[in-house]
């Protein structure tokens, strides 16, 4: 499902989604969570993926939902979107998407 919404506060995230970075990740989604707004998050400077960036994305999405916060994932790179159907959350990636 695709929800156009261009008033969402953009959140980047820079460079690798790995294991070795997902605590510093996670740090900057919690303070956004924390604010209570809605926003969007441009994935397209990242770099390097793996499951953990792709989990980290998954339970940003998912505590936003849980606290009525619209998060939204826009310039998916190619292999988060490989990650997410290795693991079988394509479907989930693309509803989660702009």
């Amino acid at each position: 499902m695709s929800l156009d919404r261009p008033d969402l506060r953009i959140v980047g995230l820079e460079g690798p989604a790995t294991i070795y970075e997902v605590t510093a990740l996670r740090e900057i989604l919690r303070e956004e969570l924390a604010a209570g707004t809605d926003f969007r998050i441009d994935l397209g400077d990242t770099g390097k993926w793996d499951l953990a960036g792709l989990q980290l994305l998954v339970s940003c999405v998912r505590t936003g939902a849980s606290r009525g916060q619209t998060v939204r994932l826009f310039r998916i790179p190619r292999i988060c979107q490989e990650i997410a159907e290795r693991s079988g959350l394509a479907e989930w990636l693309l509803d989660a998407s702009e």
